[in-house]
């Protein structure tokens, strides 16, 4: 065994260790919270990582050439999922997000994220090997109206997403494709169109009524914090949804160096804090563990990250490296606008912290991914 290899099997089993610790940070997070609230997510928590636990073993396990194969099965059954919530689905806080399912709600957006993966992967990987000679595309020449089918296979989700409404994670899916796609290849005029038709689809989006008014709300008070405006029902509605930011950053900056320690966050004990849980537990976490605590995790986030391209470099097949490449994406991105979001430098568009946030759809996909990506590093990428 060469030593390269022995080095390459260490990092996995490196990677394998820091999953754990992430695991065990989120138990830790989620418990602590609940001293705080009242609640008892720990205990359900406890439960989605013993389930994802089962999912991750099954998913580095299994042959990646069935994945290949099933990968437009699972991606109906995530679009039939989110058919069935648009219709049948249950309203938490304004949004349809949740379809009961044997007696609890799932989310099927978040399964969709790891869906547009796949779909996206044997897309490329299949238009590869139809290429008459293998040479007819190759990296870098892609062109936009070769990416019709994949555009119209990631609109259906996005479009089916953002209605219900979640911006989040219809940002989410746009950026994972796009990384995707970037990774694949593509014509450098291709590129420029893309990223222009970025800079208009937002002020349409605005304009025509895609983002929601209490969205646009978060973008003014991000802009402006000192903007606000009054409703006759409910007072000044966008005033107190910029208190949840402010409330954040102020437990962000309590903890300071070293932190306020466990379960001694001022911010979260006396309840300022909103979403505990959820959005911005990150908040929570910083209050107790200071600038040490949270430089030891966004270490942590940052192993995962470079674990993911790395084994995306060393996948021997394409549609391996693209799984790689989009399910480090999912957390990766996920990870980025979470803290830009708790922090105050991004709006807030309610987004979990991959690990860190309460949710069991959210834990079974990343739990899915991660063990997908463990399953192309184990076997370096070959189907």
């Amino acid at each position: 065994m060469s030593r390269r290899h022995i080095l390459q099997e260490r990092v996995h089993v490196v990677a394998f260790m820091v999953i754990a610790l992430l695991a065990a940070i989120s138990l830790l997070s989620q418990r602590n919270a609940d001293w705080y609230s009242g609640d008892d997510f720990y205990s359900l928590q406890v439960v989605w990582y013993i389930i994802g636990g089962v999912i991750f073993v099954l998913a580095s396990l299994i042959d990646l050439r069935i994945v290949e194969r099933l990968s437009p099965v699972f991606f109906a059954f995530c679009i039939l999922g989110l058919v069935l919530t648009a219709f049948f689905g249950t309203e938490v806080n304004n949004s349809q997000r949740w379809l009961r399912v044997f007696g609890m709600n799932f989310q099927f957006s978040e399964l969709t994220k790891l869906g547009v993966v796949l779909i996206l992967a044997r897309w490329f990987h299949m238009r590869k090997e139809r290429a008459p000679g293998a040479a007819a595309i190759h990296e870098g020449a892609y062109r936009i109206r070769d990416l019709l089918q994949p555009i119209a296979l990631c609109l259906v989700p996005f479009l089916l997403i953002l209605t219900q409404p979640d911006l989040g994670t219809s940002l989410v899916i746009v950026l994972v494709a796009v990384t995707v796609t970037l990774y694949e290849g593509l014509d450098r005029r291709t590129l420029v169109m893309v990223a222009l038709s970025g800079l208009v689809l937002v002020p349409v989006a605005w304009e025509t009524g895609g983002i929601k008014e209490y969205q646009k709300d978060r973008v003014r008070l991000w802009v402006n914090p000192d903007w606000f405006k009054f409703d006759a029902d409910t007072g000044v509605v966008a005033k107190g949804r910029h208190l949840q930011s402010e409330q954040a950053v102020w437990a962000i900056g309590s903890g300071k160096f070293w932190g306020r320690g466990s379960r001694d966050g001022t911010q979260s004990r006396l309840k300022y804090l909103p979403e505990m849980h959820t959005d911005m537990i990150l908040a929570t976490y910083a209050e107790e563990q200071g600038f040490v605590g949270c430089t030891v995790l966004l270490f942590l986030f940052w192993f995962l990250v470079f674990w993911g391209l790395r084994t995306a470099h060393d996948a021997r097949d394409r549609f391996c490296a693209l799984v790689a490449v989009g399910a480090i994406a999912i957390v990766g991105w996920q990870v980025f606008i979470n803290i830009g979001m708790v922090a105050g430098l991004l709006p807030i568009v309610g987004l979990p912290l991959p690990f860190l946030s309460y949710g069991g759809s959210a834990t079974v996909m990343l739990m899915g991914c991660l063990g997908l990506l463990l399953n192309v590093a184990l076997h370096r990428g070959r189907l």
